[in-house]
């Protein structure tokens, strides 16, 4: 009994001692490790400007100028984990895994009060509706909208199979959620989210819209594709978790953690030398590839094949490679 009282007791420590350190990673301001440079989330504003999100290094600008990270003093924005971004004409929004959604004006550089709610301070999904509705979803507390320059919860209190929201997209009229367990839809007023299909009661990573399909990405299971008015079908050729879909001009980038590929109507090519921990990417206005990783790195490809290094965190924080 002593024995097992004291491997009882070490379990406990090691169990208290990884909780202290959690809780030192997620909300310590000051200090981040190198893998907190994961690129999450990357986008060109009206004058061509790159805005970088990371994972724990905050949001950075790089424009003819050069590079630099951005962050307002004063307010202490944003907060430097960071999960999406999202350009609403002259607006960036930014929502952080911490700080609330908050909105930067780029033309004057500057951030603009948005009133936050209790819950939605740790942001996952963020869209925008063809009415120009914003709508974000949380870790924890289900989706909210804004209205009045103020986050409102959706409703008060949401089922718990609706707390984990990963990403929300607009198609065929209807609003789509993608969450830890599964898939859901509701109507354009949100009045109530429903689950779809018993077979995608998996978690859903990323939604995206490529020609007249539902692109689904699973956290475990490939990539399914829904059409209007049929079933979602497995995309053969697609395993393990899929981090992120870029749609594009009559195809789709899809980012996996064991490869990348290009889905073209039916057919799939598997992209040979694909960067390593690829986790999102982006078109520029010329149509050319940026790949953002969880090391740290963003590679530019004109093609969508061939991928070189363009900048990567130092030590001095994001460069560009020469």
């Amino acid at each position: 009994m002593r024995v097992l009282f004291n491997k009882l007791l070490a379990i406990a420590a090691a169990l208290t001692l990884f909780m202290l350190l959690t809780l030192d990673e997620g909300f310590a301001h000051t200090h981040f490790s190198a893998q907190d440079a994961t690129i999450r989330s990357i986008a060109f504003d009206q004058h061509g400007r790159m805005w970088v999100a990371t994972f724990g290094r905050g949001l950075w600008l790089i424009d003819e100028s050069g590079i630099r990270k951005f962050y307002d003093e004063t307010t202490q924005l944003p907060y430097p984990m960071i999960n999406n971004l999202l350009f609403d004409g002259q607006y960036l929004w930014v929502a952080t895994a911490g700080g609330g959604c908050i909105k930067l004006n780029t033309l004057t550089d500057k951030f603009e009060p948005v009133g936050q709610h209790a819950g939605f301070e740790k942001l996952h999904a963020l869209t925008r509706t063809t009415t120009g509705q914003i709508i974000i979803g949380s870790v924890g507390s289900g989706t909210a909208y804004l209205k009045d320059n103020f986050w409102q919860p959706v409703k008060d209190s949401q089922s718990i199979n609706l707390a984990w929201v990963n990403s929300v997209v607009e198609w065929q009229n209807r609003l789509w959620l993608g969450t830890s367990t599964g898939l859901y839809s509701a109507s354009n007023d949100l009045s109530d989210w429903r689950p779809q299909y018993e077979k995608l009661n998996r978690g859903v990573n990323h939604l995206a819209i490529s020609g007249d399909r539902l692109l689904i990405a699973t956290t475990r299971h490939g990539l399914y594709s829904l059409k209007a008015s049929e079933e979602p079908k497995k995309a053969i050729d697609f395993n393990g978790m899929i981090h992120f879909i870029l749609p594009g001009d009559g195809f789709a980038l899809i980012i996996g953690d064991k490869a990348m590929w290009k889905l073209t109507n039916d057919e799939t090519q598997k992209l040979p030398d694909s960067p390593d921990l690829a986790k999102c990417a982006i078109l520029d206005a010329r149509n050319r590839f940026f790949i953002g990783t969880t090391d740290g790195k963003i590679y530019l490809s004109e093609s969508g094949t061939d991928f070189r290094l363009k900048y990567f965190f130092s030590d001095n924080g994001l460069e560009e490679q020469k």
